[in-house]
């Protein structure tokens, strides 16, 4: 029975598609280009609005049209486009090709979970847009140049620096925990956690489970154990960490979502996981008007946000600035590359040899108060 193609491989074949020069057919006839409008920047946003693949793009969804709602008068007037990519990494490299050359968008918003490897970052660099990620993505700067990526999360490796630094106050390190079901989004969080503690001389106790076995296996390591990393959307976890007791501390993902920790019953009072310091409801009065405006009109309209609810409400204010003195992609990429932005989860900076733009200053331990009720502050 001949093996079904791996995702790698599905993403180098639209790459060589994308990018494949052949001959015009001289029989047929050119099809017109959609005439662009020059007051319009076109934005297109994949997020995962179906299927199993976590973090669910909810959040984003209300977020960019918040933002599309609270500037729908303004130039250059922003046309949204969200697609579901349904969880599936071969449709999410299909719609980032789409976008670029089908529909001609001016910059993409990337709101899932990638593998982000050299055939991913070639798709992306191929689009000849501006692609900003939502969620936590190595510095692109780091794999040719940066190019048209750009990551408005924090790095895996702020986020492991994060919690490590927030966790030695705690305990000794060589006695914490690094658990991992080895999803997308786990597999990058543990390799930032395990680099960042031999940086500081500790070895790493990593351990691997499935979603089948995971209770059984982290239940008695939880009891024991004064100090544990979730790596990933917690899903696979959530069961086990329901019996943690006083004495362990449960550091999570950065993407958990407010009902994942509710989900833990009497445990969520048990953890902390980093986010953007200024969605917490202790910021209130030292965030600025506006950002203190987004969680309120946020939280009016669905709920507290989420630190990817604030990334993606950025992302369009990103753009639009960026897209002031003219929409043609390579003059809003320099201009996202030449300058700093103040946002609502973090204020930006960017320059040509970096494309990381998170402030680490911005980044803080969050703890949970309740499911409709902003996180506080550790």
């Amino acid at each position: 029975m001949e093996r079904a193609p791996s995702t790698a491989a599905l993403v180098v074949a639209l790459v060589l598609l994308l990018g494949a020069c052949t001959a015009a057919n001289p029989s047929a006839s050119p099809t017109p280009a959609p005439t662009r409008d020059p007051n319009a920047l076109n934005v297109t946003a994949l997020l995962d609005l179906s299927g199993s693949r976590a973090p669910n793009g909810g959040p984003q969804r209300d977020a960019l049209q918040l933002w599309a709602d609270q500037h729908s008068t303004a130039t250059p007037r922003v046309k949204l486009k969200i697609v579901d990519v349904a969880s599936s990494p071969s449709r999410t490299a299909l719609e980032l090709r789409r976008a670029a050359v089908e529909d001609r968008a001016d910059a993409i918003v990337v709101g899932v979970s990638v593998d982000y490897d050299d055939a991913f970052v070639a798709a992306v660099q191929l689009t000849g847009v501006p692609v900003l990620f939502t969620l936590p993505i190595p510095e692109p700067a780091t794999r040719g140049g940066g190019g048209w990526a750009f990551a408005l999360a924090p790095t895996p490796a702020q986020l492991a620096r994060s919690v490590l630094d927030d966790a030695t106050l705690r305990s000794v390190l060589s006695t914490d925990l690094v658990v991992s079901d080895e999803s997308t989004t786990a597999i990058g969080e543990r390799i930032a956690l395990t680099n960042e503690l031999a940086r500081r001389r500790v070895t790493a106790n990593v351990i691997t489970v499935t979603p089948t076995d995971a209770t059984q296996k982290l239940r008695p390591l939880l009891v024991t154990t004064p100090i544990v990393f979730l790596a990933g959307t917690p899903r696979s976890y959530v069961e086990a960490a329901r019996t943690v007791t006083v004495g362990t501390s449960l550091y999570l993902s950065y993407l958990c979502d407010f009902s994942d920790i509710a989900d833990l019953h009497e445990a969520a009072a048990l953890v902390v996981w980093p986010g953007s310091r200024w969605i917490a409801a202790s910021s209130s009065g030292t965030s600025g008007a506006a950002r203190a405006a987004f969680v309120q009109s946020y939280t009016d309209r669905t709920g507290p946000p989420t630190s990817l609810a604030a990334s993606a409400y950025d992302a369009l204010g990103l753009l639009a600035s960026a897209a002031d003195g003219g929409t043609a992609p390579s003059d809003v990429r320099d201009r996202l590359q030449s300058g700093t932005f103040t946002g609502v989860a973090t204020t930006y900076a960017f320059s040509p040899s970096q494309h990381a733009g998170f402030n680490a200053g911005d980044l803080a331990l969050l703890r949970y108060v309740g499911l409709r009720t902003s996180p506080a502050l550790r």
